[in-house]
């Protein structure tokens, strides 16, 4: 995240992230940073105040945000966009605009049609540390592709099923446009395809 802030050419004294989860990325950002973090859930935001993550963390829609003031940086990384339904993405986008200062940089990531569509039916495993990690993705929809997660570790297993969607790159260009985003510059990252076919593609969006 710090890299590829640097890499926007902004010098930042704030950064607002939307869709923060437990802080995972806030807790490495420097510590001179003025730093807000959004998520609907609760009980996320708890084990981040747990575990003493420096940001004013809020419970809120990221779809209907109104803090009333305006950031160097919006952030919604690790694909937390993919979690919404495509009809969602443009009041992300436009809360991302509503809070980003006039000189401002919005970054966010996503995984492409094309990737959930090539991992479809496929079963992936990792294993470190006694647990073992299988995740396989089902396409539901055109647009929606389901993970199913399985996690075990000494003999308990847990269960869990994430549902994503995908949009594609054209249309998202179409709503970042409607947003006001002016300047949008994607990169599919390790000489990948700046495509649907990409796995995964960065933005960063200036109005």
């Amino acid at each position: 995240m710090e890299r590829r802030v640097g890499e926007s050419g902004v010098v930042p004294g704030s950064l607002l992230e939307l869709g923060c989860g437990t802080g995972a990325v806030l807790e490495l950002l420097p510590a001179e940073w003025t730093k807000a973090g959004v998520d609907i859930s609760p009980e996320m935001l708890e084990i981040a105040r747990e575990k003493g993550v420096d940001a004013e963390l809020i419970a809120a829609d990221i779809r209907a945000l109104a803090l009333g003031r305006t950031f160097d940086v919006v952030a919604c990384v690790y694909d937390t966009i993919n979690h919404l339904p495509g009809s969602d993405w443009p009041s992300v986008f436009a809360t991302a605009a509503a809070h980003l200062a006039d000189d401002g940089v919005f970054l966010f990531d996503m995984n492409t049609l094309g990737r959930l569509r090539m991992d479809a039916g496929e079963e992936h495993t990792t294993e470190a540390d006694g647990t073992t990690v299988s995740m396989r993705i089902h396409a539901v929809g055109d647009d929606r592709f389901d993970w199913h997660v399985r996690i075990e570790r000494e003999g308990t297993v847990v269960e869990d099923r994430i549902a994503e969607y995908a949009v594609a790159l054209s249309e998202v260009r179409a709503m970042l446009a409607d947003a006001g985003f002016a300047r949008v510059e994607a990169s599919g990252g390790r000489d990948q395809p700046i495509s649907d076919d990409a796995r995964r593609l960065f933005f960063v969006c200036r109005r």
